[in-house]
């Protein structure tokens, strides 16, 4: 975004904007300058894999990948874009151990581990201890967060926890049903008990858009001891979607004014998307430019709003996908790339995607 000169300082981009988090959150007690030390080790030791691998290999290397370990979840929120995608078939505990080393060695920065609720994984708390040169990100409910696995996520410390909450509660509970609200702030009040590196995420409706973004909401987080925020707008998209959620320009427009505000004022990194993702060219990082998502199938999708896909990670690993003619065609058309009404380009451009796809599909299917 253009504008005055506050409003450029503060308009920066989520990988400056995560190392801010990092760094505010590991210069706060000596116990945790430890942590800031290895997290500047992960990050430029993760750098030289990746332009190695890149200058060696030809292919784009992204800096995230976005995993769903399951898209199955002990909630049913209205308006999730895993709803109704089942469960069955999932990547099993030594095919996602193989794709993290193969992301580990090509110099991918961080996992985040999304679905789904991860956590009914749990064997992914093991995976992230055998991964140490990797940052995760992990997003949960809150809802199966216990005293024990509170602390393993403070012990690891390549982590960071992001819990989901809505807001106030009833739009919490509106979304996601009876007590979410009441659990996902005692899996808050864990994480600051055993010291882990955490925040909290919400999804922007135009129902909780003001709330979320006025001084008493986030002081409340602050307060939890969240060291980061995510704002994602919503999108319309999975099994039900809801028009009615879908912020108008105008409200996005303030909303991005009450975000910059509370980044100069409050003691919190606050990430809002798709704003500080799409920068000022209003250009999507997805579909291998900067990240990608891998579903709980395999599948390699452009990203999790889009489950599009031409290729399995189970065929070839993670090198092919990245080398995915169908994520190079999307990069060779940019215009599929900006958005204009809704917060994820490539849904906004779907049927385009689903066109291309299906024509790579039919032309690999001919050459059989």
């Amino acid at each position: 975004m253009r504008g005055s000169k506050n409003t450029e300082r503060n308009d920066k981009g989520v990988g400056a904007l995560f190392y801010a988090s990092l760094f505010r959150w590991g210069t706060r007690g000596v116990r945790r300058f430890p942590f800031l030390i290895k997290a500047g080790w992960r990050i430029w030791s993760a750098s030289r894999r990746r332009r190695r691998a890149m200058r060696i290999l030809g292919i784009p290397v992204p800096y995230v990948v976005a995993l769903s370990p399951t898209m199955s979840c002990n909630y049913n929120c209205m308006g999730c874009y895993a709803r109704g995608r089942g469960g069955e078939g999932e990547l099993t505990v030594v095919e996602l151990e193989r794709l993290i080393e193969e992301a580990e060695k090509l110099g991918v920065f961080a996992i985040l581990f999304t679905g789904g609720e991860p956590l009914l994984r749990t064997e992914l708390l093991d995976i992230m201890k055998r991964h140490r040169r990797l940052f995760f990100v992990f997003i949960t409910n809150g809802s199966l967060v216990t005293p024990e696995i509170a602390g393993r996520f403070a012990s690891l410390g390549h982590i960071m926890v992001l819990v989901s909450v809505e807001g106030r509660v009833e739009d919490t509970e509106a979304c996601r049903g009876p007590g979410s609200h009441e659990r996902a702030l005692r899996a808050l009040g864990l994480l600051r008990e055993h010291g882990a590196f955490f925040g909290f995420a919400v999804t922007v409706r135009r129902s909780n858009a003001r709330f979320v973004t006025s001084e008493g909401f986030v002081d409340e987080m602050v307060a939890l001891g969240c060291s980061v925020g995510y704002f994602t707008e919503y999108v319309p998209c999975g099994d039900d979607p809801v028009d009615e959620w879908v912020i108008d320009s105008g409200l996005r427009d303030e909303l991005r004014r009450r975000v910059l505000g509370l980044r100069r004022t409050k003691p919190i990194i606050l990430v809002q998307f798709p704003h500080d993702e799409y920068g000022e060219e209003n250009i999507c990082t997805a579909a291998g430019r900067y990240s990608l998502h891998i579903s709980s199938h395999g599948e390699i999708e452009p990203c999790p709003f889009v489950p599009v896909s031409c290729e399995n990670i189970r065929e070839g690993g993670l090198i092919t996908a990245l080398r995915s003619p169908f994520l190079e065609a999307i990069r060779r058309r940019p215009e599929l790339l900006r958005r204009s009404r809704y917060a994820c380009a490539l849904h906004e451009h779907r049927s385009d995607l689903e066109a291309m796809a299906a024509g790579i599909r039919g032309i690999r299917k001919g050459a059989s």
